[in-house]
């Protein structure tokens, strides 16, 4: 029998064939577009900015990192601007421009065609050139100001904003999308110079973050103020009364060139220097320095800057002397060029002092020093010895441009002391001393050698209760009828004296109670403060007494604020008797000798007569 195909019936080898060729075919295809696929890729890449290879051999890495801010300050917000994103890939960092800042590189370019990749790389290409290497001539501070100013002008949103650290001055902020940052502490400024070369300072700060290992300095310097004591100054200035009534302007205002020049000393008493403390007697003038410096006003084009200073209960506003910027001395007006407003709230005792047309008259004196020096008088209500009475004073500045929103300084405070000292008068029984009452004190200032009593110079003298007196205000002891108080010892044998400034006294007894015998000569009284080299602070005070030829007595340091330096003044029992060496003492010894004398003659002529 004869073989046979049925017709369209094809053999299973040729079948075979043909689905090995398609095989091949579908192959040679897929290897053709994945080859298409890898080029279109290595265009892609070869497309794409980057500022930095990392030379890492990961395909993409992750997506956040990590910044670690340093010299931030606590309660303070940093905001953060992404101006390129970032992608990591096959060891490059690649970067794309962020639309937000499409106007400015445009600007910066001076080419408004650029769009999309083009703009991207021309953008990060501009940033190299401007941030260039990290040396002196770098001019990284100067485009960091430029693109802040433009960030805050056209209102750019932040792209995050986080709270500084409030137990640390180093802030970590995690979770950070990769990318290019220009880094901004609300409200800070720089009244610095810049260094070396370069021509500008910034606070904000550039930085790259595309790992866990991205960290900057940060520049946060906020306003600040500086209070001091300076010695007395010479002039007359707007007064406490015409503050209060609204009628200061147009007072004269006094030119101070240096506040510490001898000419400008008018009274011995007070600070010779420039310190955080210092003491006085109770009516003294006290004279205070605040300071500051024009702030960088990169970003506003409006900006308040005020001091606001609170006095204690024991210090009165007296007058305020001079406002300066720079060498510009400012007048006392509600408006106007180099002037300056002043209000005083007699509730808060609280003075306030704003320069006027702040940014327009200063945006470009950048690092000036601001002047305000006031003085205040120590009054009757003055915290004693050990407790302070403390000044405080701050700067409010604007903190947010395009908004109304201030921020305040960190408060500069200063100390005024007044000192006292117990007089215990008393008696000795055995070993027991006795109080006694009723003896009667005056008390002088010492003289210029501080070896006597200034007769001159006797310490005028309030009562404020029994057994209780301080130093007269010049204005009681100049009021009429006024008589100083005479200083007596109380049921308690104490008389507790206050209000005084460091320095020597001499305390002199007038009388002594009933039956006693009155001192003959003054007890020389020394009050010495002691201050904190560092901090300024009072430390301690104590008071050295000595009466007569004998040795002087230091008393123990006084620390805590409710304790008092003692000086202890004995009185004995009977007549009263002259001290020894004195004008007196030579009279008694020469009556003597006469009237030994005349017995001793009226005895022999007895004798002889009876012989």
């Amino acid at each position: 029998m004869g073989n046979f195909h049925r017709k369209g019936r094809k053999d299973p080898r040729q079948i075979k064939q043909i689905k090995e060729r398609e095989k091949k075919n579908m192959k040679r295809i897929i290897s053709r577009c994945m080859a298409v696929l890898l080029t279109v890729a290595m265009i892609l890449t070869m497309s794409m900015t980057a500022f930095a290879s990392e030379g890492t051999s990961e395909a993409v890495a992750a997506a956040t990192g990590k910044l670690t801010v340093n010299n931030t300050v606590a309660g303070k917000k940093l905001d953060l601007y992404q101006i390129f994103t970032a992608v990591k890939a096959n060891g490059s960092v690649l970067y794309t421009l962020n639309t937000a800042y499409d106007e400015f590189f445009k600007t910066k370019l001076n080419d408004n065609t650029l769009t999309g990749e083009a703009l991207s790389k021309a953008a990060y290409e501009y940033v190299e050139t401007q941030v260039g290497a990290d040396t002196k001539e770098s001019n990284g501070a100067e485009f960091a100001k430029v693109l802040l100013a433009w960030t805050l002008e056209k209102k750019i949103n932040a792209t995050k904003t986080v709270n500084t650290s409030a137990d640390s001055t180093t802030t970590v902020i995690d979770g950070l999308e990769y990318g290019y940052y220009l880094v901004y502490p609300e409200g800070a400024t720089d009244t610095s110079s810049a260094p070396g070369n370069q021509k500008y300072t910034s606070v904000a700060s550039l930085v790259s973050v595309t790992g866990e290992d991205a960290q900057i300095n940060m520049k946060s310097n906020y306003p600040t103020v500086d209070k001091k004591l300076i010695p007395p100054q010479n002039g007359s200035g707007i007064t406490v009364g015409a503050i209060v009534d609204g009628s200061w302007e147009g007072n004269h205002q006094m030119e101070l060139e240096d506040e510490n020049d001898a000419e400008d000393t008018i009274a011995p008493q007070g600070v010779t220097t420039e310190t955080k403390a210092g003491d006085f007697a109770i009516g003294d003038t006290v004279t205070y320095q605040l300071t500051s410096k024009v702030p960088d006003m990169t970003g506003y084009n409006s900006y308040t800057f005020k001091f606001v200073d609170t006095l204690s209960k024991g210090l009165d506003l007296k007058e305020v002397l001079s406002v300066k910027v720079g060498n510009t001395t400012l007048t006392a007006k509600s408006s106007g060029t180099n002037t300056y407003a002043l209000a005083y709230d007699i509730t808060t005792r609280t003075l306030t002092v704003t320069l006027n047309d702040f940014y327009n008259l200063y945006k470009n004196r950048t690092g000036e020093t601001i002047t305000v020096i006031y003085t205040a008088t120590l009054n009757k209500d003055a915290e004693i010895g050990m407790n302070p009475n403390t000044n405080k004073a701050i700067v409010e500045y604007s903190n947010k441009p395009g908004t109304t929103e201030t921020g305040k300084s960190e408060p500069s405070e200063v100390d005024v002391h007044t000192f006292d000292f117990k007089i215990f008068k008393y008696y000795l029984t055995g070993e027991t001393k006795n109080p006694l009452k009723e003896a009667e004190f005056e008390l002088y200032k010492a003289n210029t050698e501080g070896t006597a009593a200034d007769e001159n110079n006797k310490v005028k003298i309030i009562r404020d209760a029994d057994g209780t007196y301080r130093q007269a205000t010049p204005e009681e002891a100049k009021a009429g009828g006024f008589e100083s108080a005479v200083i007596t010892s109380g049921t308690d044998g104490y008389a507790h004296v206050k209000g005084l400034e460091a320095g020597t006294y001499y305390l002199r007894e007038t009388r002594a109670p009933e039956g006693y015998n009155k001192l003959t000569g003054d007890i020389k009284i020394t009050i010495t403060a002691v201050y904190d080299e560092n901090s300024g602070k009072l430390t301690s005070y104590s008071v050295t007494y000595k009466y007569g030829n004998a040795d002087e007595i230091k008393g123990a340091d006084i620390k805590a604020g409710e304790n008092h330096p003692e000086v202890p003044v004995e009185n004995k029992a009977g007549a009263q008797l002259p001290s020894t060496g004195s004008k007196g003492a030579l009279m008694v010894t020469l009556a003597g000798i006469v009237l030994f004398g005349a017995l001793t003659v009226s005895k022999a002529f007895r004798k002889r007569k009876a012989d």
